[in-house]
């Protein structure tokens, strides 16, 4: 199979390993180019337009991390590829850092790699030339017109819901579905919650979402044919827990919709649950007492105590996807999965893990006696439509 030529830029302040590295390259098909200065590795960046960087952490004067965090304020859209010969914990730190600052990580090579795990690296993503460029949906706007804008897409059917399909990590059973609010601006594109849901929160309009998330979620989901032994899976913000009549607002939705309570999962985050412990004991233990189960969300993420957790009523944990997704090359991942697992079943849990994007880390969490997974492994948030038609070949 035909190779395409990619840009390739290092910076290396071992001359050795650089001229090794650009032979590599050119022996690959590829092009190169090798500087050990940081503002000359960013002036090539905005004007050579590389497709790959490969970026040596340790180097005499230039500090790794910064040229990192440099990649991701330029939004070029890069592939980083780290390069050290430290060992596996600084890396998988410095994968983590490039994860949380937006870059396109590619992978890491550790010092000495051979030419054959370079190539298989730049051979994991096309060029930039043939990535579509999308403007970028958080790009500053006034919070007046983003009030109108979000009200306007509540009414209009802007806002709409997705739904990701959950299964049984023993037997790849469906067993579920998490509701996810998506909103395409008529003008600004794809807008994603991790924008929309805090300005939502600020402006005090996160009531209107959760409200038409649920009654989407829910008619869908009362409506379904295949509804009988599943679960739908609604997120609450943080900010809902203000308001003491949240669990009235959830219950009536269902009693509308003709779902009992017992089939609904309302998920929060672990910081949400406990920012109040007094109140967040109150509201849950009243969800639980009619009858929804309750999950903790993005757990390993916040800094809760174990007290806490152990004292609030939930259902499940759901472990983050930071440690999931990063499971087939990252030992401490897999540690902090299973432990999160063991304390799971351990507190009388059940445990679901988000973002698995491949079959080894399934069977990892099958191995570990995980109970749930979703994923892009499993299958992508879908509209109700192309759900139908996933589930037709979907394990019942």
């Amino acid at each position: 199979m035909k190779t395409t030529p990619k840009r390739v830029l290092v910076i290396d302040d071992d001359p050795f390993v650089g001229k090794m590295t650009l032979a590599h390259l050119k022996s690959g098909g590829h092009e190169g180019r090798l500087t050990d200065d940081a503002e000359e590795f960013m002036r090539l960046c905005g004007t050579w337009h590389p497709d790959f960087a490969i970026v040596d952490l340790v180097m005499e004067g230039v500090d790794g991390l910064e040229v990192l965090r440099r990649i991701a304020d330029c939004g070029c859209g890069i592939g980083v590829i780290i390069a050290s010969g430290q060992e596996g914990r600084v890396l998988d730190a410095a994968h983590r850092f490039a994860d949380a600052s937006g870059i396109t990580f590619v992978g890491v090579l550790s010092k000495p790699y051979r030419r054959s795990q370079l190539l298989d690296l730049l051979a994991q993503r096309p060029s930039t030339t043939e990535i579509p460029v999308v403007p970028d949906p958080s790009l500053p706007w006034g919070e007046l017109e983003f009030e109108e804008s979000f009200r306007d897409g509540l009414t209009s059917g802007a806002v709409t819901v997705v739904f990701q399909p959950k299964v049984d990590c023993s037997d790849g059973r469906v067993v579920g579905y998490e509701a996810l609010a998506r909103w395409v601006h008529p003008e600004r594109g794809d807008i994603t919650p991790t924008v929309f849901v805090p300005l939502a929160e600020k402006r005090g309009l996160v009531s209107l979402l959760t409200d038409r998330v649920m009654r989407e979620a829910l008619d869908w989901f009362g409506r379904h044919p295949h509804r009988e032994g599943r679960r739908l899976s609604v997120n609450v913000s943080s900010a809902e827990f203000s308001d003491p009549e949240i669990d009235e607002r959830l219950l009536k939705a269902c009693q509308e919709a003709a779902v009992p309570t017992s089939q609904v999962i309302i998920e929060l985050t672990e910081t949400s649950a406990m920012d109040d412990p007094v109140l967040s004991l109150q509201l849950l233990t009243r969800l639980r007492l009619q009858g929804f189960e309750i999950s903790l969300d993005d757990f390993g993420t916040g800094y809760s105590s174990m007290l806490q957790l152990a004292r609030l009523p939930f259902s499940e944990i759901k472990v983050d996807q930071s440690f999931v997704s990063n499971a087939a090359t990252s030992d401490e991942s897999v540690i902090v999965i299973r432990s999160i697992v063991d304390l799971g079943h351990a507190l009388g849990l059940k445990c679901t893990a988000e973002g698995v994007e491949d079959a080894k880390v399934l069977s990892l969490l099958e191995k570990f006696g995980c109970d749930f997974a979703q994923g892009f492994h499993i299958g992508h948030p879908m509209v109700p439509d192309d759900l139908d038609e996933w589930l037709k070949t979907a394990k019942v």
